[in-house]
């Protein structure tokens, strides 16, 4: 980034701070952080998309240089290739050359083809809500120096959106999703620094099972929301029965679910995710008789990680691993601990 630029970002990012600190409605601050970001680099599209936490789809939230008719018809699966691994393991997307990677920048664009494009995830608190988007026609608009730049913007509209939410959810002062009755992540989040806390003071271990339901998708866009709802309620008691009275579980996302099991080694809480997949495999939920699978990634403190962040991070990336491997598997560092061995 030239210097010209640098001073520029830096009055642009206080600019956001500021309104972080007066404003509570998150779509404001979306507006600022393209609008700047498009001036700063000249972009010739810049984009926040999100996922919608009902259907688990992307949608464009707020966008420069991309047209409505596009907006409206996006509506892109949050999968497992270039953009889906962005979205599960944080690592940015910088194509500074499209020539040289046409299938992933063919991938990754949206509106139309770019000569350079970078794109970070935007998270908050661990969970991913979705990312950042900037394109060029130039090649080498944006460079490796150029992320933690996006980084920041990115970290700035995640509070925002997460402040809102915080509202709302202060709101209602609860701390259960009571569409699962499993806890919210927020009051999960507490839990968890607690009791690593407490592992890293005595030296035990401590698990972390998190899973993607593998055809939510199917299940809400097939049946409909109340079938969804009585769906995820049921499941949310089948996963609850699988929980000891120290364990406790949380949901993620809107089809993402995060066991924590103190005092477990990393063979136990494989042992523990495998008997969760047989025990969803072999139930049928609701009225409708619906079945389904899980993708599971295991992650023990201490082996896997030592903070909280990167315990997440590495249960993340595995569950990325069992859901490209085919999905309905348990994964631990990268290793399918089975071959699918619950059922196709």
């Amino acid at each position: 980034m030239k210097e010209m630029q640098s001073a520029q970002c830096t009055e642009f990012v206080m600019e956001l701070l500021q309104l972080l600190a007066t404003h509570r409605h998150y779509e404001r601050v979306f507006h600022f952080v393209v609008d700047r970001l498009t001036r700063l680099y000249a972009s010739r599209s810049c984009a926040i998309v999100l996922i919608d936490s009902e259907s688990e789809y992307l949608s464009i939230e707020n966008c420069s240089g991309i047209s409505h008719a596009f907006c409206k018809s996006f509506r892109q699966q949050v999968a497992t290739g270039s953009i889906g691994e962005m979205l599960w393991t944080g690592r940015p997307i910088l194509i500074s050359d499209a020539s040289l990677l046409p299938e992933v920048a063919r991938s990754v664009q949206l509106e139309q083809p770019f000569a350079s494009c970078l794109c970070v995830q935007i998270a908050v608190h661990h969970q991913t809500i979705g990312y950042l988007y900037a394109d060029s026609e130039e090649k080498d608009t944006f460079v490796e120096s150029d992320i933690p730049v996006f980084n920041a913007f990115a970290r700035i509209a995640a509070l925002a959106f997460y402040q809102n939410r915080l509202y709302e959810d202060n709101l209602r002062l609860d701390r259960i999703d009571h569409e699962t009755e499993l806890q919210r992540y927020s009051f999960f989040s507490e839990s968890l620094a607690q009791n690593l806390a407490r592992a890293a003071g005595t030296g035990e271990h401590l698990g972390l099972i998190m899973m993607d339901i593998d055809n939510y998708k199917r299940i809400s866009n097939t049946y409909g929301g109340a079938t969804r709802r009585a769906f995820m309620r049921e499941f949310g008691v089948v996963v609850n029965r699988q929980l000891r009275t120290y364990d406790s579980a949380c949901r993620y996302g809107a089809d993402e679910v995060i066991m924590m099991l103190p005092h477990t080694t990393a063979e136990e809480a494989i042992e523990t995710a495998l008997a969760v997949c047989e025990t969803i495999r072999a139930h049928t939920f609701t009225e409708h008789d619906l079945e389904t699978s899980v993708s599971c990634g295991v992650a023990v403190y201490p082996e896997d990680a030592a903070t909280i962040e990167d315990l997440i991070l590495s249960a993340k990336h595995s569950v990325f691993e069992a859901q490209r491997s085919g999905r309905n598997k348990v994964y631990h560092k990268d290793i399918p601990v089975s071959a699918s061995a619950v059922g196709g």
